[in-house]
């Protein structure tokens, strides 16, 4: 199931979830970017989610509010039990995710594949 919200993208396939951010906040009201990652977040609430994917293919950039919203999804999929990983993050976002340590935290994969890949290695 794929549903395509103004701020991220996500796509759904048990026991994952790829979320991919469509840009900075920037382009969005502050309100939206909270209403749709508490959308995102009660995908957790299903038993059948348990990882998540941030793919980051369609960005070059992210402020401190998206940043924060994709922090509060990953730290929901360790809470719930699961995994949770980047993927496809230009040269730019590499560096903004090690400037943020958050690189340090979840593992970033050169692919979706590659990602999906250690995701099911680990479950």
């Amino acid at each position: 199931m794929v549903e395509n919200l103004e701020i991220f993208e996500v796509e759904q396939a048990a026991p994952n979830l790829v979320v991919v951010p469509q840009g900075s906040t920037m382009q969005f009201q502050y309100s939206n970017v909270q209403v749709e990652s508490n959308k995102v977040l009660r995908l957790f609430d299903s038993p059948e989610v348990k990882n998540v994917i941030i793919d980051l293919s369609r960005v070059d950039y992210l402020d401190s509010i998206i940043i924060g919203a994709i922090i509060r999804l990953l730290q929901r999929a360790k809470q719930t039990g699961g995994h949770a990983v980047f993927c496809n993050a230009c040269d730019n976002m590499q560096n903004i995710l090690k400037c943020i340590k958050v690189g340090t935290l979840w593992p970033l994969y050169d692919s979706r594949e590659a990602a999906l890949a250690a995701l099911n290695e680990n479950s």
